[in-house]
């Protein structure tokens, strides 16, 4: 154990010392800040609106909705940014340097994950507490502390699976060219599979199917459910509950598995059976592959 958190420690090391990476990693966040005060705030709110049938108090409650989503893009662009030590390793020729040393591949693997979950997992929080502060400093809704608890928990389930999902595809990178690039795809992509530039229940059928197979976007359904909870009882005070469960599947509070709306044990339970599925496949394939 004392070994693995050693390599921890260096890879931590190796992210914070790239000022340049911690940058990028935070960036797409940014742009979604910055699109959403320019452009999407409106927009979104407005079919908000549209959804709940006029009710009031919706943009303090798209706020928590955007603020889910960045949580999520957050613990899959950090992630991302901090598995690039293990392709920096490899192309540097430093992992056959500590391959020589007592260091098992798998030892050298959970190193990597480790680092990549705790950093993410930091950030994450550290966006949902400054938000809540925000939120309270300017009297609007804020999760009680249970809530709190609950998304902190999410948090660090969400990045698990996360990093799990990641790590398996980032096994099949071999150039600092072809990581660049796939950092860039899940940037992008991560807005639009997530939900956050088109509300999941206004695209495509099929892409909506699509997004099923994206693990974070169970993920992000649940965080959005518990960061939401306070605005929602506000604004759906005196609705119907069929208004509610309409706004909950536009805006991916909700996903419906079989024709039945997925309960939060089976979420967690996906998200927990997707995090071992890509763990277990990710180790093995680098491991043969050192």
């Amino acid at each position: 154990m004392h070994t693995i958190w050693q390599l921890t420690k260096r890879s931590n090391r190796l992210y914070f010392r790239d000022k340049t990476a911690v940058f990028m990693s935070l960036l797409t966040t940014g742009i979604i800040i910055v699109l959403y005060l320019l452009f999407l705030a409106d927009v979104t709110t407005n079919s908000a609106q549209q959804a709940a049938q006029g009710a009031t108090g919706m943009k303090e409650l798209m706020q928590s909705w955007l603020l889910a989503g960045i949580i999520v893009v957050i613990s899959l662009t950090v992630t991302l940014a901090v598995l690039s030590t293990m392709i920096e390793d490899a192309v540097s020729n430093q992992l056959h340097a500590l391959l020589i040393t007592p260091i098992t591949r798998t030892q050298l693997v959970i190193g990597y994950l480790l680092s990549a979950w705790l950093i993410a997992v930091l950030f994450s929080v550290g966006a949902l507490l400054i938000a809540q502060g925000y939120f309270w400093l300017n009297d609007k809704p804020t999760v009680t502390w249970n809530g709190l608890l609950s998304a902190i928990g999410l948090i660090m389930l969400i990045t698990f699976s996360s990093a799990a999902f990641l790590f398996a595809i980032t096994v099949l990178i071999r150039s600092r060219k072809s990581f660049s690039s796939m950092g860039t795809l899940v940037g992008t992509l991560s807005g639009f599979l997530l939900g956050i530039y088109i509300p999941i229940g206004q695209l495509p059928a099929f892409v909506q199917e699509i997004t099923k197979f994206f693990p974070p976007t169970y993920g992000v359904a649940a965080l959005r459910d518990v960061l939401m909870q306070p605005a929602i009882e506000t604004t759906f005070a005196e609705a119907p509950a069929s208004i509610l469960d309409e706004f909950k599947e536009t805006f991916g509070l909700q996903i419906t598995l079989f024709d039945a709306t997925a309960q939060l044990p089976v979420i967690l339970g996906i998200l927990l059976l997707t995090g071992v599925i890509f763990l277990s496949i990710g180790v093995w394939m680098r491991s043969v592959r050192m």
